[in-house]
């Protein structure tokens, strides 16, 4: 497909993405600035009014795969992180997290995500994968990684056979990886621990070296320690310097809590349920909360009425024990 387009190319201008967009374009009154909110704001009402004037002269074919990724995400086919989907409230927190997908994908860099369990790493990285999806790898790092597990995680995240020896899976992965990809690998402290995990991670970053697309690696916080003074440390220096780190904060703030009970449609709490709500995000992040409230609404619909902070309190007093 030719990468330029103008008001003399009929095959670009019939084509099923931009037919779409058209109609999208007439379902929202003509208003580009208010289509391009609804396309999450990928591609800006400027370049929504060239692509359906003929008139877009740069990467049409990435374009167009962008308004495909847009179109399966709003016809349902995908779940957007939105704020209807409970597991994966968009918060500031989350933002933080894109901010770094974005700029790893966009530069071509090795971005460190680093932050406290439960607090909100893996639903961020999640909610990117679904709103990229053509173009995100997501894999989970395998417990005790060694290169062939790595390998085959990444392997079936890419959508790829897993290959039948090392050489074979690296290669595959080489030829389907571009500089408009970006490789996300949650619980990346896992292999750092072990030599066969550090040789999993210097794999990546051959890969990353190879085929120009981003790379972001999330730890926790203590893995985040273990990554830059841990035994090795050395080893890993090479990926780090390709990269910058993204260092969350301790504790969800006061807005990424108010965005969760906003999300369940809840009123702002009175002072003493805030109080308690906020002893829990410095306790356990989000954990605890989400946890509660997941299971106050199970009790609201079983009982047939709406979620209240009445039904917070109850799932509260109903999961705090703990063996001592």
């Amino acid at each position: 497909m030719n990468t330029t387009m103008n008001a003399t190319a009929p095959d670009i201008m019939n084509h099923p993405q931009i037919i779409w967009l058209r109609e999208q374009l007439d379902a929202h009154g003509g208003n580009k600035t208010a289509l391009a909110h609804t396309l999450g704001d990928v591609i800006s009402s400027k370049t929504i009014g060239l692509l359906l004037e003929g008139r877009y002269q740069y990467n049409v074919e990435g374009m167009l795969k962008k308004l495909e990724e847009q179109q399966r995400r709003l016809s349902g086919q995908l779940h957007p992180a939105a704020a209807a989907d409970l597991s994966h409230i968009p918060t500031p927190m989350m933002a933080q997290a894109f901010a770094a997908f974005d700029a790893a994908k966009s530069a071509h860099l090795v971005n460190i995500i680093a932050g406290k369990s439960q607090i909100g790493k893996t639903t961020a990285a999640e909610a990117y994968k679904m709103r990229y999806p053509e173009t995100t790898v997501f894999m989970r790092m395998p417990t005790r990684p060694t290169m062939a597990s790595v390998l085959a995680e990444l392997c079936s995240a890419a959508g790829l056979p897993k290959g039948r020896t090392t050489a074979e899976a690296v290669m595959r992965l080489r030829d389907r990886l571009t500089a408009a990809h970006l490789i996300i690998v949650d619980e990346a402290h896992l292999c750092l621990g072990r030599r066969q995990g550090a040789d999993a991670l210097d794999m990546l970053r051959e890969l990353y070296d190879r085929c120009g697309c981003g790379l972001v690696l999330i730890v926790t916080d203590t893995g985040a320690r273990e990554f830059v003074r841990g035994q090795f440390a050395g080893q890993l220096a090479q990926l780090e310097r390709r990269g910058e780190w993204e260092l969350l904060p301790p504790e969800p703030c006061a807005a990424d809590v108010q965005a969760i009970w906003q999300a369940y449609d809840l009123p702002e709490p009175d002072k003493e349920t805030q109080a308690a709500i906020y002893a829990m995000a410095r306790a356990s992040c989000f954990g605890q909360y989400v946890h509660r409230l997941k299971w106050a609404a199970v009790q609201a619909r079983r009982a047939g009425q709406p979620l209240s902070w009445q039904f917070f309190l109850q799932a509260t007093h109903a999961m705090t024990r703990r063996p001592q």
